[in-house]
């Protein structure tokens, strides 16, 4: 999970790419943005013996990279460096625009206790101590648009696409046969680097997609594939003169991005723990243990305020902890297939949350079902938003408090992490509510 890049790689890959001059190296910080620092090509091989340093501060910095002094961590540790060393098997080129520029993921040599690598890393221990491997692998939703000047964003549907809400064309071949060189340089790129995509397809929303990434048995590196997915859908638009973004709700009326997660467990001879008729017992608790947890966790399935408005009816979100077979309307689906191919696709958080602590609450809620024995209830069947079920907390401030309260959070992630995630977003909340936008101007200032 963390092997060290080695001078043989290093040395293999400038052989391999003469035209590389610039490398990134780059973490993810408690959001999933990539923070870090531009190599050199001649400095490179000296980073892969030495290491490179970054400073702790950068696991508190807010989505606009201001450290968030709120949490506790900045001004009173001295913001101290972390020694990190360059990840095996993470070297690789950014094959578009003027193939200049590659790419290394960088890791923490020391255990730091708000990484959230750090954090998954140890749910998939705790469930390899149990002999249980989980096979995970994450399917991101994603609108591509004009680019903007100015460094601006605005949802403006490229050329040759339709900008029809009523008119989405969803899973039609129309507007990827509109897109296909940037869709084939999304692959090109993806599969230079070594990402397994898989499927790609036309979503509801004017100039959305959805692209597939393949299992892997092992959950930290599927998490890993999920955020370098990002980097390289960006890249790609990019180099066509495109925007790509992954908010969770870009705009009120049109179908909002999701980030959904398939997930099984293996036993020690690679058979499928979950699979039975239908399902294992072992995967009952699994799924009781992720229904009693879903709201305990709701700050990281939506970790911004432009993703509670996602969270909306007739959307294919859910709003509570449903679970059932073969069904979009739930929170918890379990896909056709059986035997090997048994598993759960868990559909709440949205595409801008970080996968790396996605697959961690995920995990973490099914090692709780499956110490304690939860039973899930019933399956729904039918639409499941005109069901009981435990509600999950759709206002952000609700969310976060919450999470700051769980026991269950506390058990899993550790209460050093679990308050400084805390006060991080709710100090991002507080920012964000106190603007006062055109739209208070609109509805209130006339009628006030």
């Amino acid at each position: 999970m963390t092997a060290r890049l080695t001078i043989d790689e290093t040395r293999g890959f400038l052989d391999a790419n003469p035209e590389v001059h610039w490398i990134d190296a780059f973490l993810f910080d408690m959001n999933g943005i990539p923070r870090g620092k531009r190599i050199r090509r001649s400095d490179l091989i000296g980073v892969a013996k030495s290491g490179i340093m970054m400073p702790t501060s950068v696991f508190i910095m807010d989505p606009l990279g201001n450290c968030v002094e709120e949490t506790g961590r900045l001004w009173e540790t001295g913001d101290r460096d972390h020694h990190c060393h360059l990840l095996s098997g993470t070297l690789v080129p950014i094959p578009v625009g003027d193939g200049r520029h590659a790419q290394v993921v960088m890791v923490i040599d020391a255990k730091d206790e708000l990484d959230p690598r750090g954090v998954l890393i140890d749910q998939v221990e705790r469930l390899t101590r149990a002999g249980q491997t989980p096979v995970a692998a994450v399917e991101l939703e994603f609108y591509v648009t004009r680019r903007s000047t100015n460094g601006a964003f605005a949802l403006h549907t490229p050329e040759g696409l339709s900008d029809d809400p009523s008119r989405p064309l969803t899973f039609g071949f129309e507007e990827m046969d509109a897109l296909s060189p940037f869709i084939d340089d999304v692959y090109r790129v993806c599969e230079v680097q070594g990402l397994p995509v898989h499927t790609v397809m036309k979503e509801s929303g004017p100039g959305q997609f959805e692209i597939n990434l393949q299992h892997r048995p092992d959950a930290v590196a599927a998490a890993l594939d999920g955020l370098l997915l990002k980097r390289a859908v960006k890249a790609a638009a990019r180099a066509h003169g495109l925007e790509a973004t992954f908010m969770a709700k870009p705009h009120h009326d049109w179908a909002g991005s999701g980030m959904h997660v398939h997930l099984s467990l293996l036993d020690k001879s690679g058979q499928n723990l979950f699979a039975g008729d239908p399902i294992s017992p072992l995967f009952r608790h699994a799924l009781g243990g992720m229904r009693d947890s879903m709201a305990d966790f709701m700050a990281v399935w939506a970790q911004s305020a432009n993703a509670y408005r996602r969270y909306v009816p007739k959307a294919y979100v859910s709003l509570a902890a449903h679970w059932g077979f073969n069904n979009r309307t739930v929170a918890l689906r379990i896909p056709r297939g059986h035997g090997s191919a048994t598993r759960i696709e868990h559909r709440v958080a949205g595409a801008d949350a970080n996968p790396y602590l996605v697959v961690a609450s995920i995990l973490a809620g099914a090692s709780h079902g499956i110490a304690n024995r939860l039973d899930p209830g019933p399956a729904v069947e039918g639409n499941s938003e005109t069901m009981e079920a435990p509600p999950l907390p759709t206002a952000w401030v609700n969310s976060l408090d919450r999470f700051q309260r769980s026991e269950i959070v506390r058990g899993a992630f550790g209460a050093p992490f679990q308050e400084v995630f805390f006060r991080l977003k709710h100090a991002e909340r507080s920012n964000f509510e106190r603007i006062v936008t055109p739209l208070d101007h609109l509805w209130y200032s006339r009628v006030a």
